[in-house]
């Protein structure tokens, strides 16, 4: 009788634990029907080449942590990526927003390393779109830098899906080949805990427009792409999820709002279920939310990875956390790329610096202070007088006619990086690269624009001055504009194309002589980078004939070929090889006097305040309003002289009529 209760007792026992573990079942399905499937969406956006910290590069502790305040680094992005799509890889994704290249040193051997392209394999990308760097060396070299990354094996799907090849022109033959082989491609899926995912990627308009090596390829309105994209994937291909990588940009509004092209895209593409967002550098520490989906940006360089989480449930994908990682000195290195980051190092050594007799962490020169510009600010800089600076000194050291005056110029948007002094105030050869990294050569195709030299007369002079002024409220403040060998006075009450009425030639050191703007006898050199010294020929057009500016070489004749305006590096070799702009920051920078004496130059102190070179005199006074006025203010003036005379005349008729 006992043992029966007691096989009673351990059978009603066996019951209730079986009912509990069933009752913890049907709750544990439940939840997860409530949960759905989930998506991680890891994102960068507009690396440019950045593989080390920001800068200086002798701050930099890639093997320890917790012991300098660098922020970025490829290697240390790595740890990131790595670390969080480890905690649920089958359902996470590694996406870039663009510009992956071009902005540091390891761009240089990206044709025939793509070295850029590698470490996003390594790291575990999946897919990035392609922004308007990418373009830099023309179709050919992006496609060189494709071509030579799968040589080591599989690259991250690159997408674009806007663009059109030319049929004519064969500039783009190569990259459209690539897009045959499914290297590049208009729209890919890919399937991630069971969500079936359709990406496909955009190249902006403003983005566009500022990629002038792309042609010959053309690219569609990025509105009405997205619109075609996102029915095909939905109704043919059936997907579950819309993302699109886009390198178009969003910036804040004064009341602020958000605006920009990638939320007016999301806002008229309400297909679209994510925007990876790029272009802009923009930090977004809380997504963009347009009319349910979500925009997100991760600023640039590898300052900062965005984490996405969604919850994919009843057919619908929704937001559920997300937060933007700024990448420190708080998390590790990942070996595997520190090491790859170093060989490239030493490539460019070889292959890039040695004919420069300098290498990638050689220090050039300290400074106590830092050099920066603001491109959203319409000001001069100390950094922007440095990069003018050294665009006059690599053209005054590798020309001839030392005794006529050189005027160099660069402007806000050609200037890509800060110079730091960070502890320790030294700058390697690789900080200073950053500051002009831009262009591809005109003759040799190697990184980096090439100097180029003409000669004008002082009223020339005087029209350059008058189109830099008004540049930046036609194309943009990055058009703002940074003088070296001269400083002029302006008047902005007096007419557009007339504002400068007095230029000085020279120097902080040397001093300042006035110069008769108003004569077409004798001259005076100017000195550019071949992308700006090319657009000196559309002043004419720009002006609609107002003002014209002729570059001749010093017997007069006019200087028709970009080729007979470029520098040579070395006399000795035959052909002209060519003088890079970024290179006359080297010069420049070893030129500094040692002042305390530990064997590297200094910076000036006169850079530490800067100095104002475009100086700025709003008057009324009739001496400032005609002091070497041109046609455009005497004319202006009549125009409107006549136009009061004739005001006048009429108000006079009515008083007589008024009288009779």
């Amino acid at each position: 009788m006992k043992i029966r209760n007691l096989n009673q007792f351990h059978f009603c026992k066996k019951m209730i634990y079986l009912s509990f573990c069933l009752s913890i079942f049907s709750f544990s399905s439940l939840f997860s029907q409530t949960q759905g499937k989930r998506l991680t969406i890891i994102h960068t956006n507009d690396l440019q080449s950045r593989l080390l910290g920001f800068a200086p590069n002798s701050d930099f502790t890639p093997l320890t942590t917790n012991d300098d305040k660098t922020v970025g680094g490829i290697a240390r992005v790595a740890n990131v990526i790595r670390n969080q799509r480890a905690k649920a890889p089958e359902r996470t994704l590694v996406l870039d927003g663009g510009d992956w290249m071009m902005g540091t040193l390891f761009q240089t051997i990206s044709t025939f390393e793509g070295a850029e392209l590698r470490l996003m394999q390594a790291i575990g990308y999946d897919a990035a779109v392609i922004g308007n760097h990418e373009f830099d060396f023309h179709c050919d070299g992006l496609a060189d830098i494709i071509e030579s990354a799968m040589k080591y094996g599989d690259i991250p799907q690159l997408v674009l899906s806007n663009g059109n090849f030319s049929i004519e022109e064969k500039g783009d033959d190569r990259l459209e080949a690539l897009f045959k082989k499914g290297k590049i491609l208009p729209h890919f899926i890919k399937e991630k805990n069971g969500i079936r995912i359709g990406m496909f990627g955009l190249l902006g308009k403003e983005a566009a427009s500022v990629a002038p090596y792309s042609k010959p390829m053309t690219f569609d309105d990025p509105i009405e792409s997205a619109k075609k994209m996102t029915a095909f994937l939905k109704n043919e291909e059936n997907v579950d999820v819309i993302i699109c990588m886009t390198h178009s940009g969003i910036w804040q509004l004064k009341d602020g709002s958000w605006g920009g092209e990638d939320v007016d895209l999301a806002r008229a593409v309400p297909e679209i279920d994510v925007v990876i967002s790029g272009h802009s550098h923009t930090p977004l520490l809380e997504p963009i939310i347009v009319n349910g989906t979500p925009v997100v940006q991760a600023g640039s360089e590898g300052e900062y990875v965005g984490v996405l989480e969604m919850q994919y449930q009843d057919g619908r994908i929704q937001m559920s956390d997300y937060q933007l990682v700024k990448v420190d000195d708080s998390f590790a290195t990942e070996a595997d790329i520190n090491s790859m980051v170093d060989s490239f190092q030493m490539t460019i050594d070889d292959k890039v610096l040695e004919k420069y007799e300098v290498s990638f962490t050689d220090v050039l020169a300290e400074t106590e202070f830092d050099l920066t510009i603001s491109s959203g600010q319409l000001v001069e800089s100390n950094l922007g007088a440095f990069a003018a600076d050294a665009v006059r000194f690599g053209v005054e050291k590798f020309s001839e006619n030392p005794e006529i005056p050189v005027v160099g110029f660069t402007t806000a948007g050609l200037i890509r990086d800060n110079l730091l002094a960070g502890e320790k105030g030294m700058q390697q050869v690789s900080d200073l690269y950053r500051i002009m990294p831009l262009g591809r050569g005109v003759l040799d195709e190697d990184p980096g624009y090439p100097l180029a030299k003409g000669f004008i007369t002082p009223a020339e002079l005087k029209s350059v001055l008058e189109i830099l002024l008004i540049a930046p409220s036609i194309k943009g403040n990055s058009h703002f504009a940074f003088f070296s060998g001269i400083r002029f006075k302006y008047n902005p009450n007096r007419m557009p194309l007339d504002q400068v009425y007095e230029v000085e030639i020279g120097n902080e050191k040397d001093g300042y002589t006035v110069l008769d703007i108003s004569s077409d006898d004798g001259l005076v050199a100017i000195g550019a980078n071949s992308y700006i010294y090319e657009s000196i020929n559309l002043i004419g057009e720009i002006s609609k004939g107002i003002l014209s500016v002729v570059p001749k070489n010093i017997d007069g004749t006019p200087i028709e070929d970009i080729n007979d305006a470029l520098l040579d590096f070395s006399k000795t070799e035959s052909g002209i090889q060519e003088v890079k702009e970024w290179s006359s920051l080297f010069e420049l920078s070893k030129s500094f006097p040692d002042v305390n004496g530990n064997g590297f130059p200094d910076f000036p102190e006169f850079y530490k305040e800067g100095e104002v070179r475009q100086i700025k005199a709003a008057s009324w006074s009739p001496i400032l309003m005609y002091s070497n006025a041109t046609k455009v203010m005497w004319g202006t003036t009549g125009i409107f002289l006549l136009i009061g005379s004739f005001f006048l005349w009429l108000i006079g008729r009515y008083r007589k009529k008024k009288v009779a």
